[in-house]
């Protein structure tokens, strides 16, 4: 009986809450992340679930309008965005304007930053009595028990200064951080590559000198993970940030090239302090893997107050954070959506973002419906209990999410999913017409609108070429339609397939009639990827390789480790893959420059995967990344995306259509594609979502009244039999 008794009040006080007491309550956003980050350096952190950390940290010179479509460049720490000043060939400054790259010898930008902006608190910044830095000669006794730099005693911060910005755009050079974004940028920032060539001097100049004093127990690799080699950054003349005073900062470019501002919108050109990083080099730091991989340190809204990824990590709001408000305009249909209520209040309106990794997506989305997770992407597991998809009538939430006031946010991404074909192989590469319509065969055969409804649940846009919607050069409808692949449905107004037919007409035009060859034997293709075991991976293979055997091409696994497949892709070595490109900022060069012939990745180290050379297309690309936005430039991405349609180095897959759920109390939510430093914006409302959880979380009560009943049950008869023998 007592078991019983204490069962029920054991259950009473049970609750499914995540959280501590009186946590969801706080100002506090809860969310979840599937993959743990290991790069928070923002010199070398480069996948989105790193962004979506770091780029509310670190706080770049510019950025973009949260709420106005298409996108439009603002400033963040700067005062204004800067005016280019160009110079022609004689030295002389050109008249205002929009010169012609040819003219152009030299731009000049100048940023003036704005004043007060301070650095979050951090240990680095600590000062002793007189004046030196507090924490210079750290023992590991002095940090044993410390997991993470906020739990120093000591704490200070300084202002922002051009030296910060500058000092992290030198730290893009240096080679042993191989910053993804260093191949591009180093084209057009004046000095780049030589300041590169620079930084690899000295440091096997230092190599060498360690060399000789160790002598024949020199190991580079051990010598180097315990003394790590310090650069003095700015040894050498670099002309291509010039710091002008504490606030100005000079930026040059040997070429014409507008698209560098958006560049410096991304957290790859937010500032790094000195102080960080001498901080961080200490021996002890590095013990302890205090690191700016882990431990960034900015300016930004929020600071990293708890780095465990392998179980949870808090931002938590910078109290330095500079003076900054929402926006009091936006797009059009923005004011009715609510999205303007907060208009000119101070920023950021979260205090707390707890992240927890969540693994497995069905108990994330059992969270989300319990309100314990403020929004959601939707899986396809469940994607049937959130939306309904009605033909001819796009997409709708379901009554039960309608039930509990959830919200459905939609936005096409301004993304690029693609097949590559290896233009250097000798089956699948090369330029000749039969080549070209070998490739046009498998793009049509190869039909992505399928796969959009048996993978994706109808949830993308069937691509026509390199540039996706949104960004200005993207022909929408029959007019963007590519002639090669597919033809316009007027009556369901999308693309669609060409018939099977006329791929196998082209494949036999290609000399591979019924897809055998001269020898008579099936046309077998090589398929590289490093998908593993992924049963995801396995049902696309399967699906690649069923669609291919309706032209009689075979396909063959060739998967490998992510090491093997990216030196196989360095080298060259592979023939059909796949890939995908999310804009870096809103403008089609970021897309067209994929098949640039001078990015190619084996020749070059670039980004253009597939290794697509035409001479044509090359110099449309040099007239076009430069224009500013107008009917001209609009006619040369056209004949562009001609060339490569015909050509089809890749197979245009789809653009996804991103699909986010959000609770009511979650507010100011609108999809930004081109930025994550959007937190900042967003809004709580704590209290109903206190309603909310207790309101769908009650306590089911029945299942231990039944199995208490049962104890009494079956303990009443022995009591009661009991009872009868003490009074017998």
């Amino acid at each position: 009986m007592w078991c019983g008794i204490v069962l029920m009040a054991w259950a009473v006080g049970c609750t499914n809450n995540p959280y501590r007491p009186g946590e969801t309550a706080e100002d506090t956003y809860f969310s979840s992340f599937s993959t743990p980050p290991t790069k928070l350096d923002p010199a070398t952190a480069y996948y989105v679930h790193e962004g979506q950390l770091i780029d509310q940290i670190y706080e770049p010179l510019f950025t973009y309008h949260y709420l106005k479509r298409p996108y439009e460049l603002i400033p963040n720490t700067a005062e204004a965005l800067p005016v280019a000043e160009y110079y022609g060939h004689d030295g002389a400054r050109l008249q205002a304007g929009d010169p012609a790259p040819a003219d152009v010898a030299r731009v000049v930008y100048t940023v003036k930053l704005k004043r007060d902006i301070l650095f979050q608190d951090h240990p680095c910044f600590a000062l002793d009595d007189r004046g030196t830095p507090r924490y210079a000669d750290v023992t590991p006794s002095d940090i044993r028990g410390f997991e993470y730099p906020s739990e120093f005693e000591h704490q200070g911060t300084r202002e922002l200064t051009a030296h910060d910005y500058a000092l992290q755009v030198r730290r893009l050079a240096d080679p042993r951080l191989a910053s993804p974004v260093f191949s591009v940028v180093s084209r057009y920032i004046t000095g780049m590559a030589e300041l590169n060539a620079s930084y690899s001097t000295m440091i096997d100049d230092e190599r060498a000198r360690r060399r000789e004093a160790v002598g024949a127990a020199y190991s580079q690799e051990l010598d180097e993970k315990a003394n790590p080699i310090r650069l003095d950054y700015g040894a050498p003349e670099f002309p291509g940030m010039v710091v002008v005073d504490s606030h100005t900062l000079r930026i040059e470019l040997k070429r014409k090239y507008p698209q560098i501002l958006f560049w410096m919108c991304m957290h790859f050109f937010g500032p790094v302090p000195q102080e960080a990083l001498d901080f961080y080099a200490q021996p002890a730091m590095i013990d302890r893997q205090f690191t700016l991989n882990r431990c960034p340190v900015g300016t930004g809204p929020y600071f990293m107050d708890t780095f465990r990824p392998n179980e949870v990590i808090v931002l938590s709001r910078n109290p330095n954070f500079r003076a900054d408000v929402y926006p009091s305009e936006g797009a059009p249909g923005d004011e009715e959506a609510g999205l303007l209520v907060d208009a000119g209040k101070a920023l950021p309106f979260i205090d707390r973002q707890v992240l927890r990794l969540e693994k497995e997506a069905i108990p994330n989305w059992n969270k989300f419906l319990q309100g314990y997770i403020d929004a959601s992407a939707i899986a396809n597991d469940v994607f049937d209990q959130a939306v309904i998809v009605s033909a001819g009538e796009g997409s709708s939430l379901s009554p039960m999410m309608i039930e509990r006031g959830i919200e459905l946010l939609t936005d096409v991404d301004p993304t690029l999913w693609y097949t590559a074909f290896n233009m250097l192989d000798d089956v699948v590469g090369g330029y000749t017409e039969e080549r070209a319509k070998l490739r046009q065969a498998i793009s049509i055969v190869l039909d992505y609108n399928e796969f959009l409804e048996i993978f994706r649940n109808g949830r993308g846009v069937l691509s026509q070429g390199p540039v996706p919607p949104g960004i200005f050069g993207y022909r929408d409808g029959e007019a963007g339609t590519n002639p090669f692949v597919d033809a316009w449905d007027p009556v369901r107004q999308r693309h669609i397939r060409r018939p099977v037919e006329e791929a196998r007409r082209l494949i036999a035009e290609a000399g591979y009639p019924g897809g055998r060859g001269p020898d008579g034997q099936p046309l077998t293709l090589n398929y590289d990827h490093s998908a593993g075991m992924d049963p995801s991976f396995r049902s696309y293979f399967d699906w690649v390789r069923n669609r291919l055997d309706l032209i009689g091409v075979r396909l063959k696994d060739q998967g490998t480790d992510l090491s093997r497949f990216r030196q196989k892709r360095k080298q060259g070595n592979w023939q059909v893959s796949s890939g995908g490109w999310l804009a870096d900022y809103p403008d089609p060069e970021n897309f067209l420059f994929l098949f640039y012939g001078p990015n190619g990745k084996v020749e070059h180290n670039g980004v253009n995967m597939v290794n697509y050379a035409n001479e044509t297309y090359d110099e449309l690309f040099l007239k076009m990344e430069s224009m500013a936005n107008s009917p001209r430039r609009q006619e040369l991405i056209d004949e562009l995306m001609g060339i490569v349609q015909h050509d089809a180095p890749a197979v245009w897959q789809y653009h996804p259509v991103s699909y986010i759920l959000r609770h009511r109390w979650y507010r100011n939510v609108k999809p930004h594609a081109m930025s994550y430093n959007t937190m900042k914006y967003r809004r709580i409302d704590s209290a109903r979502r206190v309603q909310r959880q207790e309101q769908w979380n009650q306590p089911v009560y029945w299942p231990l009244l039944v199995l208490l009943g049962l104890i009494i049950a079956g303990v009443l008869p022995a009591a009661l039999a009991l009872r009868r023998q003490e009074r017998s």
